[in-house]
């Protein structure tokens, strides 16, 4: 089997039309024909859904292993996230009680004054995470399917998140939708800031360890410059 075949056979296994797949994974539905005619490869993003979706990724991309994710061991957690054996992953891919939320490794890069980035080309997907389905969609009152969890790599936002916190951040409206923190690329780096919405159309990035890391404007005319990935909506971190 082709990547586009494995997609087809996923598309069927889930029991969904083209049409309702690419609304699921958050693209058109030209895009998802084209994968299944092998016009265009998925896209990290879709990639990302999938495994949150408890889909095996190398299965995907390779034919290797099996098609869902319980089936794969999981790479190393970060400190305080238990490590979950095969069988128990499995049954919470099976589960509708629980969704696996993908977690992307960002390798950082240096940065004038000591804060860190991470270049766009440096961010791969690593495993999963998972979550209860009732606090995803009641108290965060977010699409599961529309997260993706990344590692706080500086201590640029502290107090309000420090070094190796997990963050879930919200790619279903990848845009500003008023002030907030999110996760953006400029300049071909990936950054974690406050936005703050300007009168004039512009905006204000900064950040909450302002004594280390002053803030900056963005002016309406530069705006292609900043293109939203997603805004934070939750922390996790050890106290």
């Amino acid at each position: 089997m082709t990547v586009a075949t494995r997609l087809g056979h996923i598309r069927k296994f889930l029991g969904l039309s083209q049409k309702d797949m690419a609304r699921r994974f958050g693209v058109s539905g030209t895009t998802w024909q084209n994968y299944e005619l092998e016009n265009a490869a998925p896209n990290a993003h879709v990639l990302g859904r999938l495994s949150g979706e408890g889909f095996n990724i190398n299965w995907v991309l390779t034919g290797m292993g099996e098609m869902r994710a319980g089936e794969r061991k999981m790479m190393e957690k970060p400190t305080g996230f238990a490590e979950l054996e095969p069988l128990e992953l499995e049954g919470i891919a099976a589960s509708r009680k629980h969704v696996l939320i993908p977690r992307y490794a960002l390798r950082t890069l240096p940065r004038e004054g000591g804060e860190a980035a991470m270049t766009m080309e440096e961010v791969s997907l690593l495993d999963t995470i998972a979550f209860r389905r009732d606090f995803i969609e009641s108290d965060l009152k977010a699409d599961p399917a529309s997260l993706i969890a990344i590692e706080a790599a500086d201590n640029s936002m502290s107090p309000t998140f420090g070094p190796g916190d997990i963050l879930l951040a919200d790619t279903s409206e990848p845009r500003l939708r008023g002030s907030g923190i999110y996760v953006f690329a400029s300049g071909g780096a990936l950054l974690v800031k406050r936005l703050q919405v300007k009168l004039d159309g512009g905006f204000i990035v900064s950040s909450d360890n302002a004594e280390l890391y002053p803030a900056e404007e963005i002016e309406r005319t530069a705006l292609e410059r900043v293109k939203i990935v997603g805004r934070v909506i939750w922390r996790g971190g050890r106290l």
